[in-house]
Parts: C-alpha cells; structure tokens; sequence
C-alpha cells in the first residue's frame, strides 16, 4: 500500500489528494472491512460521550471510510442525522449548500452517485440544530487542517454551525499527519474518528 507522503515533501494539496486516494484504492476489501468495524463501534461510543442528539454525518460512497452502518445505526438510537444533499432531486446539482434528515429507507443517488436523503432540501443554516459535525477527509494533520477531495464544500458548509459545536473528520489511523497544507480560509477540525478510535487534534494536543 502506498506511503503517506512526508511531511516535509513539497506538496501541494493537489499532490496530498492524489496519494490519498491512490492509498485508499489500494486497500483491499478484506481491511475495508475491518476499518468499517472499527468506524462503527468507535463512532457509536464517541457519539455517544459527546452526548449528540443531532449530528451531522456525511454519507459515503466508494473508498471513502463507511458512514451507512453508522448513519443507520444512529437513526436506530434516535439520533437525528443530517446529511448534506449535492442535487435538486431531478439530477441538477445544487450550488447552495443543502441538507436533509437521513432515513435509511429514503436515500437516492445523488451527484457522482453519492447516496443523499430523498425528503425535503433545508437550507445551510440547517447545520446550526446539529450538536456534532462529522465531516470527509483524506488527511489530517495533528494541527486539524484537513485535506479533502476538492471543491471546498465543506469549508463553505462549516461556517453555518453552531459556536462551540465540534467537528471530526473520518479517517484511516495513518491518514493523520504532521502536516498538510492549508489556506487561511481552512476551517480545522477538533478530532479524527479512526477505526481504533478519536484522536484530539489542534495545537493544544501537541507536546511542549
């Protein structure tokens, strides 16, 4: 399996994104699977210790870590899900940012077949109800600046939630880094959900 780039490679983040994904393609079904496991039962006992009755979940597709079971699972404990939602329903994207309540049951396929809930489209400031937000990402660095696939949906997305409220991303264990790089409009996260377990990140967590 391909190697994190180091740290002090001159990369871009064009050059993070492309050895993310050739990482994630290269791992085979067998520890997807156990990764999905770890995402699962850790995801549930650090929702749960957040106390979330709202959370914002993205809804995953491909290689990306697996959100359903936990998005499932949730909704089963009674915990409101928001997922964002990328089309109008009719196969037009939608340039606004937009969620909906997950129903495992009333999912569609939206851009780039990424599932998305089929009910009513809430607006950005939709986001401000969700307790906990649990975001994509390729890398993450100890600092909690992300790399993601591109389009910076999520930088615009961030900004609509409540003060105070936390953000994790998903990641592999070796996905979290020393450093990517960033932009001043990057919006860090608190945590990283890893398949044996959260990990504190931001400038508090590293040693003196």
């Amino acid at each position: 399996m391909p190697d994190a780039p180091s740290s002090d490679a001159p990369l871009d983040k064009g050059g993070w994104r492309r050895a993310g994904l050739d990482r994630r393609a290269a791992t085979g079904p067998a520890e997807q699977h156990e990764q999905c496991r770890g995402w699962l039962r850790h995801g549930l006992d650090a929702v749960a210790a957040a106390g979330a009755g709202v959370v914002s979940l993205y809804l995953s597709r491909g290689e990306e870590p697996g959100t359903l079971d936990l998005a499932a699972e949730l909704e089963k404990r009674g915990i409101d899900v928001l997922a964002p939602m990328l089309t109008d329903g009719r196969g037009h994207g939608v340039h606004e940012i937009t969620w909906g309540h997950y129903h495992h049951d009333d999912l569609r396929d939206g851009l780039w077949g990424i599932p998305e809930p089929s009910g009513p489209a809430l607006p950005a400031s939709a986001l401000a109800s969700a307790d906990l937000v649990i975001c994509s990402a390729l890398w993450v660095d100890r600092d909690g600046f992300r790399v993601g696939v591109g389009g910076g949906w999520y930088d615009r997305a961030l900004p609509h939630r409540r003060p105070g409220a936390p953000v994790w991303a998903i990641v592999d264990s070796c996905e979290i880094v020393d450093a990517v790089p960033h932009d001043p409009w990057d919006i860090g996260v608190d945590a990283a959900l890893t398949p044996a377990g959260l990990v504190r990140l931001g400038p508090a967590t590293r040693p003196e």
